[in-house]
């Protein structure tokens, strides 16, 4: 009886202060934010386009979901945020926006001032993928559903596809920013373009001086060389290399990467030095059916096509003004005097960076 007498008194007292959770907020009164689009207009002012997915609840628990499309233009991101959550019914949560798309012209003005927004907000969601638009982003962002799917989760699955064949580079909102603050190394984003009006592509890099896009991107074969360039190598690197036989394609499934920079002591001029090893299989080589695989010669003519390339990677790199390699980092390491004496954004376009691939075949599918 006394116990019973205790745990009633207990039961009273919990129910007397535990009154229900104050912050419940139900899905249905919220407007998820899933894409964002940045652009600069003629007049210099900022152009902002969201997608939301809007639940609209038909009861016995099923919902509705739309993916709806709001724009307005102020004379700063959060003033057009505020715009925009004025224009959405309901509370407008941005904090699982997967997509953030830049217009070109907006990112060779500076991408952090646009971007300040979402990390100075406590609720950013730091996870958010960065792309750069050929042309207009709201062009992007406003482009019909693929195969019925919200356009920025579509747009998120064709950039996971591109990460994976190491096309582009894997960069969120929250390893951008340590990216671009860093004096000795420069950041490269992955791009997006409309091919007519029946698809979207993400297949090449842009190159950044700084926080600004340079205005020179590379295209997908390039942008898979400075990928490898950089020791990155996500899970596929499929090459197509022309021969005077036809067209191998040299799947890479491993790299080994080293890179030496050393300064003359008498001219202080800069030379990097790239070394990298690819190792993988010949997964198409439509003309070599008829005659047994020279695996020596084959690793020599893939790595005579491959190091003309790199060689126009770097032309690039230093035509943008772009350290995407990470050489001045490197510098301030291993050379600290140095580094403090110089202006290396003055000094990097007269680096020399001599790249060199090894190519090594180790299979070649069951036909020799």
């Amino acid at each position: 009886m006394r116990r019973r007498l205790i745990l009633t008194v207990c039961i009273g007292f919990l129910l007397t202060i535990l009154t229900g959770c104050w912050d419940v907020q139900y899905l249905t009164n919220k407007k998820m934010i899933n894409g964002i689009s940045i652009d600069t207009t003629k007049d210099k002012q900022i152009m902002g386009t969201v997608r939301a997915v809007i639940l609209e609840n038909k009861g016995g628990g099923q919902f509705d979901v739309k993916d709806n499309v709001v724009q307005a233009v102020g004379d700063s991101v959060y003033n057009v945020g505020l715009k925009i959550d004025s224009m959405l019914p309901g509370t407008a949560e941005a904090s699982k926006t997967h997509i953030v798309i830049i217009g070109e012209d907006l990112a060779k003005l500076g991408i952090l001032s646009p971007l300040e927004i979402f990390y100075r907000d406590p609720k950013g969601y730091l996870k958010s993928n960065i792309l750069i638009s050929k042309g207009t982003a709201a062009d992007i962002l406003t482009f019909k559903k693929i195969e019925n799917t919200p356009i920025a989760f579509g747009i998120k699955q064709i950039l996971d596809g591109s990460r994976l064949l190491t096309v582009v580079p894997e960069l969120s909102l929250y390893s951008l920013w340590s990216r671009i603050t860093d004096p000795g190394e420069d950041v490269v984003l992955p791009m997006i373009h409309k091919v007519g009006d029946k698809a979207l592509m993400v297949n090449n890099i842009a190159l950044f001086d700084g926080d600004r896009y340079s205005g020179v991107s590379l295209s997908t074969e390039y942008s898979k060389l400075l990928l490898l360039l950089k020791g990155k190598l996500a899970r596929h690197a499929f090459l197509v290399i022309p021969t005077k036989e036809g067209v191998i394609t040299f799947e890479v499934r491993k790299l080994k990467r080293s890179v030496i920079v050393s300064v003359d002591k008498k001219t202080s001029e800069i030379d990097c030095s790239i070394k990298v090893h690819l190792y993988g299989a010949i997964v198409s080589n439509p003309d070599g059916l008829s005659s047994e695989v020279d695996r020596e010669q084959m690793n020599k003519d893939i790595a005579e096509r491959v190091n003309k390339e790199a060689a126009s990677v770097v032309d690039l790199l230093l035509q943008a003004n772009c350290d995407a390699l990470g050489i001045g980092r490197n510098l301030r390491a291993h050379h600290p005097k140095l580094w403090k004496n110089i202006t290396w954004k003055s000094e990097y376009k007269d680096v020399k960076i001599r790249p060199e691939f090894q190519i090594h075949v180790t299979n070649t599918g069951i036909i020799s």
